[in-house]
C-alpha cells in the first residue's frame, strides 16, 4: 500500500507526523519498504498567460508572456496547449529542480526567463494523468491564485510511504485503519468524517436489490453536477500510482478503496432496468475497454437483462460511465473472495479493486466503504439517495480473556499485570471491548480468533522494545567434526607418498627445528635405518630423486609422518607450484590467515635467500623454502608444518551488514627490514579483515612500503589514531 505522509496527518490534526513515523509503523506490525521524498522542486511560482506569440526565428518556439505576483516575464515553449487567460505553474530563474537551477537564456533572438513546468517534473507520473503529457499545465482561474505557492498548493512537500500491510488483514490497507492505529500508538486524537451513513439524503431510491450470492450488495444512487474531477482528487490519485481517468464517479471508487479499503463499482444508471442481483455466471461479457472475455462460474452483478459487472474485478462496457453520464448508481459489494480471485485470474487482469475484494472483507468495511462514497458524493455538491440495503453490521467476535496466559506470554508476574491498563484504554479507542471475563474484537477484525491473538494486540501497543530480552540457556550439542585432510591436500594437486621414518645418520642433517638430540635406535636393520629423521623433507627429497630417474618429471608430493619423537608434520615438495603458491596452499590447509612467514636464514642446510619461517600466535610450526644446495636438489619447493587444528567451539556474532572501509599507512623502512613488524603494530593496536602490501618504493638505503588494511569503520578508526595523528 502507497501513502501520503501529509494526507496522513491531517487524520491526526494535533501531531506533526514526519519520516519518523516508520518506526511507529513498523510496531504496528505493518513493514515500510521505503519512505521517499515526492518531489525535488524549489522556487516554482503560479502565473498567469497574458499573451502568445509565434516566434518568428523559430518553426517550433511559442513566445509566452506571463503575470507572476510581483512582474511580467516571458518564457518560449514548444508546447501547443498554451492558452490566453490560464493560469499555469513555471520555474522562474532562481528555481531549483534536484541539482537544476533556472536562469535566463536566449532562444532564437528571444530571452526566456525561466521554463513551464509539466506535471513529470513536479513529481507527478504523467501516465496516470488525463492531461497532454506534452503540454503545459493550464489552470482555471477557480483553481489557483498568483499568492499561492505551488509547493503548497499541490501538496508537493510530501513524502510517499510505501508499506506492506498483515496478509490476514485486509482493512489495514485504508487510510481509515492505519491512521486510527496511528491514533491510538501516539495517543492523539484521531480525525474522521461525519458519514450519516442512515440520513443526509437528498431523495429516495427506487433500486430493487436481491444480494443471492453476495454476503453483502449495497447501492447508493447520485445525481452528479460535474463529472469532471477536481485537480485536487486527479493528482491525489496520481501520488498513489492509481490511474486518474478525469471521470468523477470512476476517480471516486478508486479514493474509496484508498481510504476506506472498500473496493466499489460506479455504473451508469440510465443503463441499467430491473432488478439487480448477484449471480454465479458462465458465458461471454463485454468487460471495459470494449474486450470480450469468456469466463465460468464467477460471480457478477447483473440487471434484468444483463451482466452490468463482474464482481469486484471489472466493470463491463454495457453499463458503463462517460463524460456525459449524470445519474450514477454505486455498488459496494462482500463477496466468496475465492471466486473473486477466480474471476480475475480468468480475464487475466488484476486491479486494487480485484486485489482487495479477493481478500476476507465484511459487512463492517462495506458499511464503512457506502457510507463514505454517500458522504463525499454529498460533500462535492452531488445530491444522493439513501442506503439501498445497508450492510447489516454483525458485532465482533468474542474470546474469553485469560490474564494467566497473558502473564505468561509477557514473562510478568500475575500481580503486575496492571502495567497493561494504558494499553487496554488504547486498545479500547480502536474498537476493543474488555470486561473480567471476555474482550469483544471490532467489527472490522475477521483475523481476531482466540486470545493468543488478543494478546497480539496488547504487544504491539505495549511495544516490543519495552520487553527485556532474557537469553535461554541453551547447551549446544557436541559434534564430532570428521576431518578428511588428506583429501583435502590431494584436492590442492599433491600425491601421497610413504616413506621410512628411519634414515642413516649420514643423511640425517636436516633439522629445521632444532632438535637438541637424535633418537638413535640401539639396534637397526642396517646402516640406511638407523635414526630417525629430523626432518621429513630429507626422505621426500629422496623420493623425488627416484621418480625423476624414473622419468617422472612432474612432481606435487605431500606425506604425514614422524619427525625426531613422536612429533608429527606435513611435508609438502613440488616442482609444478612456486613459492607463493604453495604459501597459500599451506594458508587453506590450516585454514587461517594468521600465519607469519619470516625469512630463514638462520640455518646452514636451508636456502637463506627463498626460505621462510613460519609462525602461529608467535609459535615457530615449520618452515617453507628450498634446501642448500649442498644436501639436495633446489628443483623443489619444500614445506614443513605441524598441524594447528585445535577443536574450537564455534561462536556466532552479530551480523554487521555495513560495508567495509579502508586506509593506506606507509612506512619508511631499511632496505633489508621486514614490513612484519610494522604488520604486527597495526594488529595489537586493532584487528582488520585483511591487510595488504600495495606498493614498495626504494630510494637509496631506504624504502617506503605502502599497506592497505581493509575493516570495519571502528576498526579503522582505531588505527587511524593511532598512525595519522
Amino acid at each position: 500500500m502507497i501513502i501520503s505522509l501529509r494526507e496522513l496527518n491531517k487524520y491526526l490534526p494535533n501531531i506533526k507526523l514526519d519520516t519518523t513515523v516508520e518506526k511507529a509503523i513498523n510496531n504496528l506490525g505493518y513493514e515500510v519498504e521505503y519512505i521517499t521524498k515526492f518531489s525535488d522542486v524549489s522556487g516554482a511560482q503560479f502565473g498567469k498567460i497574458i499573451d502568445v506569440q509565434k516566434n518568428v526565428n523559430s518553426k517550433n518556439l511559442s513566445i509566452v508572456s506571463l503575470q507572476l505576483k510581483d512582474k511580467i516575464i516571458t518564457i518560449q515553449t514548444t508546447a501547443k496547449n498554451a492558452k490566453k487567460g490560464y493560469f499555469t505553474v513555471v520555474f522562474v530563474e532562481g528555481s531549483k529542480k534536484g541539482d537544476l537551477t533556472f536562469s535566463k537564456k536566449e532562444i532564437a533572438g528571444v530571452v526566456s526567463e525561466g521554463m513551464f513546468a509539466g506535471y513529470s517534473e513536479l513529481g507527478f507520473d504523467s501516465s496516470l494523468l488525463p492531461f497532454d503529457p506534452e503540454g503545459i499545465i493550464l489552470l482555471d482561474k477557480q483553481d489557483v491564485s498568483l499568492e499561492k505557492d505551488p509547493i503548497e498548493a499541490f501538496e508537493l512537500d510530501d513524502y510517499i510511504i510505501d508499506i506492506t500491510t498483515p496478509a490476514n488483514r485486509p482493512e489495514t490497507n485504508s487510510y481509515y485503519i492505519l491512521a486510527m492505529e496511528l491514533a491510538a500508538y501516539y495517543k492523539t486524537d484521531f480525525k474522521w468524517y461525519n458519514l450519516k451513513p442512515k440520513d443526509g439524503y437528498n431523495f429516495r431510491s427506487k433500486l430493487r436489490v436481491s444480494k443471492q450470492e453476495a454476503n453483502e450488495l449495497t447501492f447508493v444512487e447520485a445525481k452528479v453536477n460535474n463529472s469532471k474531477t477536481s485537480l485536487s482528487d486527479i493528482l491525489f490519485l496520481a501520488k498513489h500510482k492509481i490511474s486518474a481517468k478525469g471521470i468523477y464517479p470512476v476517480d471516486l471508487t478508486n479514493i474509496t478503496i484508498l481510504v476506506t479499503g472498500m473496493p466499489a463499482h460506479a455504473y451508469d444508471k440510465d443503463k441499467i432496468s430491473g432488478t439487480i442481483s448477484c449471480v454465479n455466471y458462465t458465458g461471454k461479457v463485454n468487460i471495459l475497454g470494449n474486450k470480450d472475455v469468456e469466463v465460468k462460474d464467477v460471480l457478477a452483478i447483473t440487471d434484468a437483462k444483463k451482466v452490468i459487472s463482474l464482481a469486484s474485478v471489472m466493470g463491463c462496457e454495457e453499463s458503463s460511465i462517460d463524460e456525459k453520464s449524470s445519474n450514477i448508481i454505486f455498488e459496494v459489494g462482500v463477496f466468496n473472495s475465492k471466486k473473486i480471485r477466480e474471476a480475475a485470474r480468468q480475464i487475466k487482469i488484476e486491479s486494487n479493486s480485484s486485489t482487495q475484494g479477493g481478500k476476507s472483507l465484511n459487512s463492517q468495511i462495506a458499511y464503512t466503504g457506502i457510507s463514505f462514497l454517500k458522504y463525499r458524493a454529498s460533500l462535492d455538491g452531488n445530491l444522493v439517495s439513501q442506503i439501498v440495503n445497508i450492510p447489516k453490521v454483525k458485532k465482533g467476535r468474542s474470546v474469553i480473556q485469560s490474564r494467566r496466559k497473558l502473564a505468561i506470554y509477557s514473562n510478568h508476574e500475575f500481580k503486575d499485570l496492571d502495567e497493561f491498563d494504558d494499553v487496554e484504554k488504547t486498545l479500547k479507542k480502536i474498537g476493543f471491548s474488555m470486561d473480567k471475563n471476555r474482550v469483544i474484537a471490532p467489527s472490522y477484525r475477521n483475523d481476531i480468533e482466540n486470545y493468543e491473538d488478543v494478546i497480539e494486540e496488547y504487544f504491539r501497543f505495549y511495544g516490543y522494545d519495552n520487553f527485556k530480552p532474557i537469553a535461554p540457556f541453551l547447551k549446544p550439542y557436541e559434534v564430532n567434526r570428521l576431518s578428511d585432510k588428506k583429501g583435502h591436500l590431494q584436492s590442492m594437486g599433491y600425491n601421497e607418498i610413504r616413506t621410512f621414518t628411519l634414515i642413516s645418520n649420514q643423511l640425517n642433517i636436516l633439522n629445521p627445528f632444532n632438535f637438541e638430540e637424535n633418537v638413535q635406535l640401539m639396534t637397526f636393520v642396517s646402516k640406511e635405518r638407523e635414526v630417525i629423521r629430523n626432518s621429513i623433507i630429507t626422505s621426500m627429497l629422496e623420493s623425488a630423486d627416484y621418480n625423476i630417474k624414473r622419468k617422472i618429471n612432474n612432481l606435487s608430493l605431500f606425506e604425514y609422518g614422524m619427525i625426531n619423537y613422536n612429533n608429527f608434520v606435513y611435508g609438502l615438495l613440488s616442482n609444478q607450484k612456486d613459492f607463493f603458491e604453495m604459501k597459500q596452499d599451506i594458508c587453506n590447509f590450516l585454514k587461517t590467515d594468521k600465519l607469519e612467514f619470516l625469512p630463514f636464514k638462520d640455518n646452514e642446510n636451508i636456502h637463506p635467500n627463498v626460505s621462510a619461517k613460519i609462525y602461529h600466535n608467535n609459535n615457530f610450526i615449520g618452515w617453507i623454502g628450498k634446501v642448500n644446495p649442498k644436501i639436495g636438489s633446489t628443483e623443489f619447493w619444500v614445506a614443513e608444518f605441524k598441524d594447528i587444528y585445535k577443536p574450537s567451539q564455534i561462536t556466532f556474532n552479530e551480523y554487521n551488514s555495513d560495508p567495509l572501509k579502508n586506509i593506506d599507512l606507509t612506512f619508511e623502512l631499511n632496505s633489508h627490514d621486514n614490513i612484519n613488524s610494522k604488520i604486527k603494530e597495526i594488529e595489537q593496536v586493532s584487528d582488520s579483515f585483511f591487510v595488504q602490501q600495495i606498493d614498495d618504493y626504494k630510494h637509496g638505503n631506504k624504502r617506503n612500503v605502502t599497506l592497505r588494511i581493509t575493516g570495519t569503520s571502528e576498526q579503522i578508526e582505531k588505527i587511524n589514531n593511532k598512525f595519522n595523528k
